[in-house]
């Protein structure tokens, strides 16, 4: 009965302490769906595309395109979008966002929504911001 309550009181413990904005994410932008895997290393959440579909296919081909430095046509599958940024609460502040669209790198943000089911990701350069929903992945 001890060991039992031990193992539920560990994992709950375990459950608590997964940060709400770690998970698997879906970004849809019309025909096209981005599917994005985020991490949290020493305090800092970090997310990379795992997978590009359009209309609903796998698009193998997609690439930075417009991006300028090494990921210059680099395939979207595996491409680092989200790093260094500095944990707030449940959201994350001050970080870099690279913006696959337009090859630009920002500054990036991450603030949970919805208990968890949901982030809005922001990108941000002076004045400018463009804010995406992510998904929970089902």
């Amino acid at each position: 009965m001890i060991k039992a309550a031990a193992i539920a009181v560990f994992c709950t413990a375990a459950a608590l302490a997964q940060t709400p904005a770690v998970g698997n994410w879906t970004f849809v932008d019309g025909p096209k769906t981005t599917y994005i895997t985020t991490t949290e290393e020493g305090g800092q959440l970090k997310a990379k595309i795992t997978k590009v579909t359009k209309d609903g296919k796998e698009d193998p081909g997609a690439t930075c395109g417009k991006c300028s430095d090494a990921n210059k046509d680099k395939p979207l599958a595996g491409l680092t979008i989200l790093w260094d940024t500095k944990k707030d609460g449940a959201n994350y502040k001050e970080g870099k966002l690279l913006d696959p669209e337009s090859g630009r790198l920002v500054k990036g943000a991450v603030e949970v929504l919805d208990g968890g089911k949901k982030l809005n990701v922001k990108g941000s350069v002076a004045f400018i911001s463009k804010t995406q929903v992510w998904t929970k992945a089902q």
